[in-house]
């Protein structure tokens, strides 16, 4: 059986959730760490210990770790061929790394160098699957596709989110979510939430907001699935039973596109974002 470790949070201010409340000021960072070049098509990203998270980079096996207290990277540690890696999340002492195409590895880190214990194909019908988050309570990886099944109008309305057992090593049945992108929209609409739009060449404003999930995490003190969706720069809020919370629009200025999420054991939350015409960089927000 995986270890399971147990991260202790603070929990001493209440949140509330509003249209557009979270613990989180989206606009004003804590800290804002502008990341090396190598770091441009940062794609993934998982918290260590509370002065460290860990990610990858999409052209190459390598987990980076990055230590907060500099912004600097600690370590590179490769662990495979090259790839499209598009997944990170640690689970204990060990951690799943995911190449958009399926393939998923579980390895651990032991002295700066890393021990690959096992690699699967997740047996799911996507094509492009981006992010990785542990859920804690449950004791599973979730897993988000980028892309939707092809097929009628319900089929591309459905949103997915998988999860693999590291305890038997088998991908569960049934995803743990089933979102319906028309759903989604009408409950925002219900709350008065802003959703995103885009003018047509034919000049119309028609909605923009498509949810093509990049990465996942399970927020452990709310309990709330948060999804980054980096082609529309939305951060999607949801509860357990998969209802709306919260649907933020990102400023395109602090997030050129937001690729990975995480939270630290003291309950911050970081957002890596990929250099989209400039550099990369981390952001790391306090709970308010």
């Amino acid at each position: 059986m995986l270890p399971v470790y147990m991260k202790s949070f603070a929990l001493g201010a209440a949140i509330a959730f509003g249209a557009s409340a979270l613990p989180f000021q989206l606009d004003k960072p804590e800290r804002n760490y502008a990341l090396p070049p190598e770091l441009l098509e940062i794609s993934a990203l998982t918290d260590v210990d509370e002065h460290t998270v860990a990610c990858v980079q999409d052209e190459l096996a390598t987990i980076y770790l990055i230590d907060l207290r500099t912004g600097k990277i600690a370590q590179r540690i490769p662990f495979g061929p090259a790839g499209d890696m598009e997944g990170l999340t640690r689970v204990g002492k060990e951690y799943f790394a995911l190449r958009s195409d399926g393939l998923m590895y579980r390895l651990s880190l032991l002295e700066g160098v890393a021990v690959v214990h096992d690699s699967m194909r997740l047996p799911l019908p996507d094509r492009d699957l981006e992010g990785l988050g542990f859920d804690e309570r449950r004791g599973l990886v979730l897993i988000s596709p980028k892309d939707f099944l092809k097929g009628d109008a319900q089929q591309r309305d459905q949103r997915l989110i998988h999860a693999y057992d590291p305890v038997t090593g088998r991908l569960l049945p049934e995803p743990v979510l089933s979102l319906s992108l028309a759903d989604i929209m009408a409950q925002a609409e219900s709350k008065g939430m802003q959703l995103p739009r885009r003018t047509t060449k034919e000049g119309q404003n028609v909605n923009a907001l498509k949810l093509r999930f990049s990465s996942v995490a399970v927020d452990p003190i709310t309990d709330r699935y948060y999804l980054l969706s980096a082609v529309d720069r939305t951060l999607l809020v949801l509860d357990r039973q998969g209802a709306l919370i919260a649907l933020e629009q990102l400023p395109p200025e602090l997030f050129p596109k937001p690729e990975g999420i995480t939270f630290l054991p003291g309950g911050q939350m970081v957002i890596s974002n990929e250099g989209k015409g400039g550099r990369p960089n981390l952001l790391l927000f306090e709970r308010r």
